[in-house]
């Protein structure tokens, strides 16, 4: 059967639209009606097609015209989906606007409203099913310039994800460890433009991290615990989101290209289940510029995703990563869904989706974990 979804978006101050008396046989409930960020959003689902309401629709606009509001409209049918929209950031009615606007050119409609609470919105939407990642970039495309997150992501069911991998440096925590490091040596510059090139994908990894390692030869080890006890922190939201990853019983770890040293202080710190890195050879309590076994690198984040996915009893399309390098991607590729977190632009255009403003716990939101 046929039916047509109906959207009103009004400025705050308006109030909602009361709907012309001529249409009240064809409204029976209404799905949203509610204030939130500086707008009345209205919305329902008529079991009647466009054309047989297509002047009342007509009407409708004209007046919402010249009362300064939108009107949305779109056929559905029997196989379109739902899915969900996140916005995350400073409440701009704007943001709004312009994301149902987007959304609507797609034929894709706002339903229920799932999560409306202070810089955090849900709202369901209906519409083709189509690619997430081609939804997201065009979207995103449409609020350029408006400082918030965004996501449309499907509706994931209830234990469906079951492992949740996060990146060290510049991901988990804020600094990137072996460049403060080389900062005690006065070589911060030389290190971090190496670290630039690694991180923009200009630079294998492995060579990279080996010319970085080797100035630091001669490096007293006690310069870790110094760099853990004054300089450490955790990224924004860190903590939230694996609080949030266990609350729904996944399986929580850190993979990285950085040093055993301080993936197992985040490990302890965090409670995380697992943490993989590289090892520094120190002799004599002193870094030798070199570092023992393989080099945790691109695949091997990839292969380590794979391999604790079997371990939990899964596969890759049910783990969630998180990276910002382009040493993350093939980890971010694998994954059920991969998350760029301030990320080279390298990143960002592979990554399912993009956390450019916010926090880690920007990933709860979209990953529906803070929705009810």
């Amino acid at each position: 059967m046929s039916s047509t979804r109906l959207a009103i978006l009004s400025p705050a101050g308006r109030g909602p639209m009361t709907l012309p008396s001529s249409m009240g046989q064809f409204v029976h409930s209404t799905e949203s009606h509610q204030e939130l960020w500086g707008c009345w959003l209205q919305s329902w689902n008529l079991p009647v097609a466009v054309s047989e309401i297509a002047p009342f629709l007509d009407e409708l606009s004209r007046q919402a015209l010249h009362q300064q509001r939108e009107v949305f409209w779109s056929p559905m049918s029997s196989v379109d989906s739902v899915s969900r929209m996140v916005l995350r950031g400073t409440a701009q009615p704007e943001a709004l606007r312009r994301a149902l606007t987007t959304l609507h050119l797609q034929n894709s409609m706002p339903g229920r409203i799932l999560h409306a609470q202070g810089d955090s919105l849900a709202i369901a939407i209906h519409g083709p099913q189509g690619p997430v990642p081609a939804a997201n970039r065009a979207l995103a495309d449409a609020l350029e310039g408006i400082q918030l997150d965004l996501a449309i992501t499907p509706l994931w069911e209830a234990g469906h994800f079951k492992l949740l991998l996060t990146d060290m440096d510049s991901t988990l925590i804020s600094i990137e460890c072996i460049d403060e490091m080389a900062d005690h040596l006065g070589l911060k510059r030389q290190v971090a433009a190496i670290t630039e090139r690694s991180m923009a994908g200009e630079l294998d990894f492995q060579t990279s991290l080996r010319e970085r390692v080797r100035l630091l030869q001669g490096t007293p080890a006690s310069t870790i615990d110094a760099i853990i006890r004054e300089r450490l922190q955790l990224s924004p939201g860190a903590r939230e989101l694996i609080q949030a990853a266990k609350s729904q019983g996944l399986e929580t770890g850190v993979v990285s290209g950085g040093f055993t040293q301080f993936t197992r202080h985040l490990q302890e710190m965090l409670d995380l289940d697992y943490a993989f890195a590289n090892t520094l050879e120190i002799v004599d309590g002193k870094i030798t510029g070199q570092v023992l076994g393989d080099i945790v690198d691109a695949n091997a984040k990839a292969d380590l995703l794979d391999l604790l996915a079997i371990s939990a009893g899964t596969d890759a399309s049910h783990c969630i990563a998180i990276g910002d390098g382009a040493n993350d991607l093939p980890m971010l590729r694998k994954a059920g869904v991969g998350i760029a977190y301030h990320a080279k632009a390298v990143v960002r255009a592979q990554a399912d989706f993009q956390i450019r403003y916010g926090g880690l716990d920007t990933a709860a939101h979209f990953l529906g974990w803070s929705c009810a």
